[in-house]
């Protein structure tokens, strides 16, 4: 299966690619990499008999102020921990496919009016500069169409990056003696994997909420289209700092091993309620905003993925106050783990897995 990023963001970031094409190791295998807010994680997926396997996966925390804004601070040894993850997990490829988030990416739909088709590129790209808040110049753009065309009215799903911030990730790559074939953007990753997973519809949508360590990501979409997408500032960290706050502990460490803890204690349970009611209130938000916007087919289903999500009660709050069916995005439904040695369950680690694997599939579909 083709990804979603794949059909819809082809020339994706091209202009600074300079034209690289994936090349897979053997014609097989692909190799995903995120560089996160708390983490770097890298994957390689094998393919065997049209289906994947996941054979290698490595996950590196990432020390406190590495970052801000998922702007790296101290490029020397984020480059020193791309090399020890690759290391670690034994992966021999020095392709990958890596991604971008926070402030430095745009991601916005667009309703555009063209006379002529062939209009449509000037257009959007005049639409653009009313909602990029920097230069044209200092940005890459690609864009494209999503849904059928209303008359003159065109709906377009628009991706922006700033050029500054697009380099420095990718010299970060280069610099740990990597080759980034393809920079995506990590919204697309979550769309990626569950449609490697999962039966697509064209006439349900469903909601792909991503809670990362400082910000959620969310997409909508049916059919291989995203028809919908939103980043809002909630994360594992804040929930993290609340708990350190009411509970007036010294370090944030201590708060992260309550929040994980099997046996809360009734402070630590109410905070959660909170947060957890926080961010329901944002996708409910995100929900109702999409359907009033008659962008695609409606939300059927909510899948979660990302360490945040692991929180005790969201996946119910969020059930009770949208009304829909909550689960995990499951990775391995048709993804068979293979990594050498392991014995575990992958259910263990298989919210952490998300983004990197999709960004592997985007690499597998022969960009």
């Amino acid at each position: 299966m083709a990804s979603a990023q794949g059909r819809a963001f082809g020339g994706f970031f091209d202009l600074l690619r300079s034209g690289t094409i994936f090349s897979l190791l053997g014609g097989d295998s692909a190799v995903g990499l995120s560089i996160g807010a708390s983490s770097i994680k890298i994957v390689e997926l094998k393919r065997k008999n049209r289906l994947w396997q996941l054979v290698a996966f490595s996950s590196m925390p990432l020390p406190e102020q590495l970052t801000e804004l998922r702007e790296v601070l101290n490029p020397a040894q984020m480059v020193s921990l791309i090399q020890t993850a690759h290391k670690e997990a034994g992966i021999k490829s020095k392709n990958v496919c890596s991604a971008l988030a926070g402030s430095g990416l745009i991601i916005k739909n667009l309703t555009v009016s063209v006379s002529n088709i062939k209009e449509l590129q000037e257009q959007v790209f005049w639409e653009a500069e009313q909602y990029i808040p920097y230069d044209i110049s200092e940005v890459v753009i690609d864009f494209q169409v999503i849904g059928e065309s209303r008359g003159d009215q065109v709906e377009v799903i628009l991706v922006a990056v700033k050029k500054d911030f697009l380099e420095q990730y990718m010299s970060l790559i280069t610099d740990a003696k990597l080759v980034p074939k393809i920079m995506d953007a990590e919204l697309f990753a979550l769309q990626n994997v569950y449609e490697a997973n999962y039966e697509v519809s064209k006439t349900e949508s469903v909601l792909l909420v991503d809670v990362g360590a400082v910000s959620s990501k969310m997409i909508v979409c049916a059919g291989g289209i995203p028809y919908f997408t939103k980043d809002t500032p909630f994360g594992g960290n804040y929930v993290t700092q609340e708990i350190q706050r009411e509970l007036n502990l010294a370090r944030p460490q201590d708060a992260e091993a309550l929040k994980v803890s099997s046996n809360l204690p009734q402070e630590v349970r109410d905070v959660l309620s909170r947060t957890s009611q926080s961010l329901a209130s944002e996708i409910k938000k995100a929900i109702d905003f999409y359907s009033a916007s008659s962008l695609g087919p409606p939300v059927s289903k909510i899948f979660f993925s990302g360490g945040g999500s692991r929180v005790e009660m969201l996946l119910t709050t969020v059930n009770a106050m949208t009304t829909m069916p909550c689960d995990y995005l499951n990775p391995f439904k048709l993804v068979e783990v293979k990594i050498k040695n392991f014995q575990g369950d992958a259910s263990s680690f298989s919210p952490e897995v998300v983004v990197p694997m999709g960004l592997a599939l985007r690499a597998g579909a022969g960009a």
